[in-house]
């Protein structure tokens, strides 16, 4: 600022003015300046607010992980393929069954093994790339974790697909002590709640979160110091580390806007 300022007096002695001159013209210059930068502050303050509406629940048909109540392997590791599952289901308008979920996730899992080399946990940019290659689903990871702008998502019609740290939910429908790593999909909310597809539990359906408790919860995978994702279902390490390290991981969602242009 000082700079600038030391250039327009030059300027202005370089046109002939006075030093005393320059000095009040430069002034005058920045109490404009002052004034315009108010008046813009002003019509900032005084734009009108993108509204939404008061509640939105998206009609998306619900099946938990486990569809046919059989929590062994995959479905115990199935949420985030439930999620996406649920998902393709709602944006190709069709019916999902226990049935077909069921079916749903033994041939995805393949898919994964072959993809990825294993079947475990999955990053976000892990689900990312299912949800396109597999699902042909239009998603977008964002970074950006805020109750407006996610209301602000799901008023527009996308799905809101959520990886967390799942003990951080506090869901009692859980089996105790809950999950260390949890996948839900956010369909909608109401005045002080997130509605979601909760795929870890039967009771599921329509699941309502307080927005905070969902906020806070959001938790990706964690990085090791190789740079690979922190597994909780892989790591020989207490539940009670994997929890403290799963708070670490970067709070980021996956928006699913709906089916790819082939």
């Amino acid at each position: 600022m000082k700079l600038f300022i030391l250039i327009l007096i030059s300027l202005a002695v370089l046109n002939g003015a006075s030093y005393d001159q320059a000095i009040g013209q430069v002034q005058d210059q920045l109490a404009s300046f002052e004034y315009k930068v108010k008046d813009w502050q002003v019509d900032l303050e005084n734009e009108p607010k993108e509204e939404v509406p008061t509640t939105v629940n998206l009609n998306v048909d619900f099946a938990s992980q486990a569809p046919l109540a059989n929590w062994d392997l995959p479905y115990q590791e199935a949420c985030e393929e439930a999620a996406l599952i649920q998902a393709y289901y709602y944006f190709n308008n069709k019916k999902l069954t226990n049935e077909l979920m069921d079916k749903e996730i033994i041939e995805v899992v393949e898919w994964e093994k072959q993809k990825f080399g294993l079947y475990s946990d999955t990053e976000l940019v892990e689900v990312e790339i299912m949800a396109k290659e597999y699902f042909n689903l239009d998603v977008k990871i964002v970074e950006q974790v805020e109750v407006d702008l996610m209301k602000k998502y799901l008023s527009q019609g996308y799905l809101i697909l959520i990886p967390t740290a799942g003990r951080e939910l506090g869901n009692p429908n859980y089996t105790e002590p809950g999950p260390l790593y949890h996948f839900l999909v956010i369909r909608g909310y109401d005045r002080n709640e997130f509605i979601t597809n909760d795929v870890g539990t039967r009771k599921g359906d329509g699941y309502k979160y307080k927005y905070q408790t969902i906020i806070e919860a959001i938790h990706d995978l964690p990085l090791k110091t190789d740079g690979q994702p922190f597994r909780p279902y892989d790591e020989l390490v207490e539940d009670d580390e994997k929890e403290k390290k799963m708070l670490k991981g970067s709070k980021r969602v996956l928006l699913v806007k709906g089916i790819l242009d082939n």
